[in-house]
């Protein structure tokens, strides 16, 4: 069984999708992300996945405020990432009400800088794995690295970190299924728990996904966005259905 989280993206305070991570062709999708919170709660979500599409582009909290309110109105877990660069900035996402800090590019920048947070806050940091290519992506997915991705999961293992949100950007936002093959891949390599992101169409495809979990205990999670927004199916039938 998988965790499914539903994701939140929050851009100018209104919850988008994004399609592979074009920040200029965002669709809204609500203007009140607190009563769409509170819906996935009603619907059954153990866990909220926040992210701050215009901290990611600046690597300035853009949205902390709306989150902190969000977790105010919800008992479910909240994880949140985008533009989170500092150790202060993490520390501003805990107290806003965030059970995990999601980093992705300063922890692909600067692996001192991870080991560190990673010995001071333990469990409640995850990186984010943004994957173009089978290369990581940075910049809130604008900027490419030559880094290859079972290369930095191999590394970021090494350094610590328990859990790392695998995203393939050329899926995020389309509804063509996730990429099975890369996580696979990912799940082969590292022994820490594993988030899965970008895709997810159908049930079927979380099926896929259980069944992945069942060879690779590792996966714990998967991130679902535009398939719910798009009513493909309701998050109670997909976390039934993880079940």
């Amino acid at each position: 069984m998988i965790i499914i989280l539903p994701a939140i993206d929050l851009q100018e305070g209104k919850v988008v999708r994004l399609r592979r991570g074009d920040f200029s062709g965002g669709v809204v999708y609500s203007e009140d992300p607190i009563s769409v919170a509170r819906e996935w709660q009603r619907q059954g979500a153990e866990w909220l996945h926040l992210v701050d599409l215009d901290g990611a582009m600046t690597g300035e909290y853009k949205n902390l405020k709306l989150i902190g309110e969000i977790s105010k109105v919800v008992s479910c877990a909240i994880e949140m990432g985008g533009g989170i660069r500092t150790r202060e900035g993490i520390q501003e996402g805990l107290a806003q009400g965030a059970s995990r800090i999601i980093l992705g590019t300063r922890a692909a920048q600067d692996p001192k800088f991870l080991k560190n947070i990673i010995k001071e806050f333990g469990k409640r940091i995850a990186v984010a794995v943004d994957v173009q290519n089978e290369k990581v992506v940075t910049d809130g997915w604008t900027k490419a690295t030559e880094i290859a991705v079972l290369d930095f999961v191999t590394g970021l293992e090494s350094l610590g970190v328990e859990l790392a949100v695998v995203t393939d950007v050329n899926k995020d936002g389309m509804l063509a299924g996730p990429n099975l093959d890369l996580m696979e891949k990912v799940l082969k390599k590292v022994k820490m728990e594993v988030i899965a992101s970008g895709g997810v169409s159908s049930l079927a495809d979380l099926r896929q996904l259980n069944s992945l979990a069942e060879r690779y205990p590792n996966l714990q999670g998967s991130i679902v966005g535009k398939a719910l927004y798009e009513k493909k199916f309701s998050l109670k039938e997909a976390i039934d259905c993880a079940y």
